[in-house]
């Protein structure tokens, strides 16, 4: 049985958002995680690693359920004008 594309989108998972710091990175994985919507992180480990590297950029990615972004965004525009 082929999946539809309703379901093939809810389970997509996708970058959300590019940080060049895993601090702030973490800081929107910590709001998302406090509304219960699951995401991840990729690439932290290597800008930890070379903190202020400009020379070859690390980028540290949110990923996603494609099915949450409107809700990611909501979320976190509202963290970044300063409310919860």
């Amino acid at each position: 049985m082929e999946p539809t594309n309703e379901s093939t989108e809810h389970e997509e998972i996708i970058v959300y958002k590019r940080f060049s710091d895993a601090i702030e990175a973490n800081i929107a994985k910590s709001k998302l995680d406090a509304h219960d919507i699951p995401c991840f992180l990729t690439g932290e480990h290597m800008a930890s690693l070379y903190p202020g590297q400009r020379l070859i950029p690390f980028d540290v990615r949110l990923h996603i359920f494609k099915k949450d972004r409107d809700r990611v965004a909501r979320i976190l525009m509202a963290a970044e004008r300063g409310g919860d």
